[in-house]
């Protein structure tokens, strides 16, 4: 693939990626007190009174459009900080990207089957497999350019 994004697009998908964390955590702060309230360091607790005694911030139908925005914008800096070029682009990075890219999607499979074999219960979204997949191919990009290749 020859058609990337300019040098500084790296930094924008960074950028990108914090905002969605930050977003993450605005629609999941329900989630962050439910596991804060009432619970002490050596107590186990009763999560019926737990329930009982909590007033959420948003319902399931505010807090979705801050998850949603944050797995959209999350993806998208992935994309810009994948697809952007480096500042001296040669073959070398065409092939790091390749390899890459096969053991990221090998990656990916695993850990979903792996998910799929352990919590039966749980459903990965297609969308967060493509998430997963993305954050995988960051990790061993930058990991290969800096230290299983450097000179």
């Amino acid at each position: 693939m020859k058609t990337y994004f300019p040098h500084y697009f790296k930094r924008i998908g960074i950028l990108f990626v914090f905002i969605a964390i930050i977003l993450s955590c605005i629609g999941g702060v329900d989630d962050f007190r439910r596991g804060f309230n009432g619970v002490s360091n050596n107590q186990v607790p009763n999560y019926s009174q737990v329930q009982d005694d909590f007033k959420p911030y948003f319902t399931k139908e505010e807090a979705q459009p801050w998850i949603y925005g944050s797995l959209f914008l999350s993806i998208a800096g992935f994309v810009l900080y994948l697809f952007s070029k480096e500042k001296i682009e040669d073959e070398f990075y065409q092939q790091l990207r390749a390899k890459c890219l096969t053991q990221a999607l090998l990656f990916t499979w695993l850990f979903t089957g792996f998910i799929y074999i352990v919590l039966p219960a749980y459903e990965l979204d297609g969308f967060y497999i493509l998430q997963l997949h993305l954050i995988f191919y960051t990790i061993l990009y930058v990991y290969n350019k800096r230290y299983a290749y450097s000179e």
